[in-house]
C-alpha cells in the first residue's frame, strides 16, 4: 500500500443570520452509502442528520443556514452550536493503522471527536481496520470577537491523513490501539478490554527517549474523569509491559489519604517488572464540568496525589487548557504507582466541647460551643454544621452555624439546642466539611461531641402556680417572736416540689383574738342603750 500525505476539502456554511435551532436525533453509519473520498482507502461520510450531506459535486457539506436543502426551518439559534457527535464520519478501509486530523482557518468552530479536539498532528485519531469509522463532531460558537450577523465561520477544512509508524499488533475483539514514539525502532501496542483498563505493551523502547502512550480517554473511577495519554523516560532501553486501571475505590494496600484530599477517582500504573527506572513520568487527564458543578468543585480545587513510601503526597498539577465542557490537567512525576485525583477541601476536627447545662427540662434549650480546628487542604467558607441526636439522628439544632477558617487555623462555634422528648442523649455534630470520625471514612460524616444530656419531664403551668402561691405558718422558735405567712419552692435538679412548713399561730392566740371581738361587740351594744 503506497501512502501519500493528502488533504481534501468540504464546505462549511455557518452564517450567522439563523434564528432556530433544530434538534434531531443520531443514528447509526451506514458505511456503504455515498461518501467523499480522501484517497481509496479514507473518506468522509455524512452522518444521520439533516447538516451534512454530499453536494453537487459529491463533497461534503456541512449547513446549518436556511440554505440547507434538509432544513424546513430557518437555520439554527447564532447564540451558539454544538452539533450531535456524528456529525459526519471519517471512514477507513484499510488494513495498516492510519491516523488522521482536521485544520482550518475558521473562527470559533472546533472539529471533535469523543469531545476532544482533531485539529492538529498531535491531536490526530487513529483509524484501525477495527476503528473504520471515527464519528466527528462539531462545536461551533458565534459569540466570538468580530463576528457579525451574516460572516462565514469556514470556507474549508483539511483532512490531513497518513500511516502510522507502529502496527496494530493486539487481539481485535479487545480493540487494541497502536501508537507510536519518535523513535522508529519503538512499537506500543495498547489493548482495551474495559473503559478502565489499557494494557500496554512496548518493544524496543529507547533509554532516555520521551516515549508517550494514547490510553483513549481511559475511565478514572467516574465516567466524566478520564485519563487520555501518559508519557514517561526511561534509564534502561528494552521491551516493557504495563497495566494503567482506573478505579473508585481506593486501590489494595494503599493508605488513607490525607485530611481534605476528597478523592475523585483512582489510576495505577503497574509494571510486569517492577522497580522499572523511570526518571519522569506525565499523565494528562480531562474532567468534565458538569461533573465538577455537580460534586460542587471548583477547577482551583484540583489536585493529584501520588502514593509513596511515605504516604500520599501531592504532585505538580497543572491545568493546562479549560473550555466550556472540560478541565484538562498535566500531572507531573518522578515515577509511576498509584495516584488519586482529588478536590482539596477544608476538614473540620472537632476539640473541645462544653454544654450550658447536662441537665434540661423537655423543650426548652442548652448551647453547645465547640472549637473546630480546619485540618484540611482549602479555607472553610460559609460551612454550614448542625447538630444531630445519635441514636435516632434527630436534627436538635434550633439554626445552621456557619464556619469561616483558614487552612491551620481553629474557631469557636455556639450552636443552640432544643430536645423536646425526655432522655439520655448523646449529641454529634454533622456537616460537609468534617473529617471521618473513628468509625468512618471519607469527608462529611459525623463527630460524637459530647456525652450524656438528661431531658426532664416539663413542669405543668398548673402546678407552677399553686407552687408560687401555696403559703405555710412558721413555727416561732425560742429565738424570735415574729408571725409571718410565706410560701418557698425548692428548685431541685431532676424534679420540682413544694416544702410548707408548720403555721407560726397557736390556739391560745387564736383565743384571744376572739376575746377582743367579744367586748368590742358588748361595748357597742351598751353605747346604743344609753339614754340620750
Amino acid at each position: 500500500m503506497r501512502w501519500l500525505r493528502g488533504s481534501t476539502t468540504l464546505l462549511i456554511t455557518v452564517s450567522l443570520g439563523a434564528v432556530v435551532l433544530l434538534v434531531v436525533s443520531s443514528g447509526a453509519v451506514v458505511l456503504d452509502q455515498p461518501s467523499d473520498p480522501l484517497n481509496d482507502e479514507v473518506a468522509l461520510q455524512p452522518g444521520d442528520n439533516p447538516y451534512a450531506y454530499l453536494d453537487e459535486s459529491d463533497e461534503l457539506a456541512v449547513d446549518i443556514t436556511e440554505n440547507n436543502p434538509n432544513l424546513d426551518t430557518e437555520g439554527v439559534n447564532p447564540d451558539g452550536f454544538a452539533a450531535q457527535e456524528s456529525l459526519f464520519y471519517i471512514t477507513y478501509d484499510g488494513n495498516e493503522s492510519a491516523e488522521a486530523w482536521i485544520d482550518h482557518e475558521g473562527t470559533g468552530v472546533t472539529f471533535v471527536v469523543d469531545g476532544e479536539p482533531i485539529e492538529s498532528e498531535s491531536n490526530a485519531v487513529r483509524l484501525t481496520s477495527e476503528n473504520d469509522a471515527v464519528p466527528v463532531g462539531i462545536k461551533v460558537d458565534t459569540r466570538v470577537a468580530e463576528v457579525t450577523p451574516g460572516d462565514r465561520l469556514i470556507d474549508k477544512i483539511s483532512l490531513h491523513a497518513r500511516p502510522a509508524n507502529s502496527e496494530a499488533i493486539g487481539d481485535a475483539d479487545n480493540d487494541d490501539n497502536s501508537d507510536d514514539d519518535d523513535d522508529p525502532g519503538t512499537v506500543t501496542t495498547v489493548g482495551s478490554p474495559d473503559s478502565n483498563v489499557r494494557n500496554v505493551d512496548i518493544l524496543s523502547l529507547a533509554a532516555e527517549v520521551e516515549t508517550e502512550v494514547d490510553l483513549r480517554q481511559l475511565h478514572v473511577g467516574d465516567p466524566a474523569v478520564r485519563l487520555t495519554n501518559l508519557t514517561f523516560v526511561s534509564t534502561d532501553s528494552g521491551d516493557i509491559e504495563f497495566e494503567v486501571r482506573g478505579t473508585t475505590d481506593p486501590p489494595p494496600e494503599t493508605s488513607s489519604v490525607p485530611l481534605g484530599v476528597d478523592p475523585l477517582g483512582y489510576y495505577t500504573v503497574g509494571f510486569t517488572t517492577p522497580d522499572q527506572p523511570i526518571s519522569e513520568a506525565t499523565t494528562e487527564l480531562v474532567v468534565d464540568r458538569d461533573y465538577l458543578a455537580e460534586t460542587d468543585v471548583d477547577p482551583k480545587q484540583l489536585a493529584v496525589y501520588r502514593e509513596t513510601e511515605a504516604g500520599w503526597k501531592q504532585t505538580k498539577t497543572t491545568v493546562v487548557n479549560t473550555n466550556d465542557e472540560t478541565v484538562r490537567l498535566r500531572v507531573a512525576s518522578t515515577g509511576f504507582s498509584a495516584f488519586a485525583v482529588a478536590a482539596e477541601r477544608p476538614a473540620l476536627v472537632p476539640g473541645e466541647a462544653a454544654l450550658s447545662t447536662d441537665q434540661v427540662a423537655a423543650g426548652e434549650t442548652l448551647t453547645v460551643t465547640v472549637n473546630l480546628d480546619n485540618n484540611g487542604r482549602a479555607p472553610a467558607n460559609d460551612v454550614k454544621i448542625q447538630i444531630v441526636t445519635a441514636d435516632e439522628r434527630e436534627l436538635v439544632s434550633d439554626e445552621v452555624a456557619t464556619v469561616n477558617a483558614e487552612v491551620g487555623e481553629t474557631t469557636t462555634e455556639s450552636i443552640v439546642v432544643r430536645l423536646n422528648s425526655t432522655g439520655e442523649y448523646n449529641l454529634v455534630l454533622t456537616g460537609p466539611a468534617l473529617a471521618a470520625g473513628s468509625e468512618s471514612s471519607g469527608m462529611g460524616t459525623d463527630q460524637l461531641i459530647t456525652q450524656s444530656v438528661t431531658v426532664t419531664e416539663q413542669l405543668d403551668d398548673e402546678t407552677g402556680t399553686e407552687a408560687e402561691g401555696a403559703s405555710s405558718i412558721n413555727t416561732p422558735n425560742e429565738e424570735s417572736v415574729d408571725t409571718s405567712v410565706s410560701g418557698e419552692t425548692e428548685v431541685r435538679n431532676d424534679r420540682e416540689e413544694v416544702v410548707t412548713e408548720p403555721s407560726g399561730i397557736d390556739l391560745t392566740d387564736i383565743g384571744g383574738i376572739a376575746l377582743l371581738i367579744g367586748i368590742v361587740l358588748t361595748t357597742l351594744l351598751l353605747f346604743r342603750r344609753v339614754p340620750r
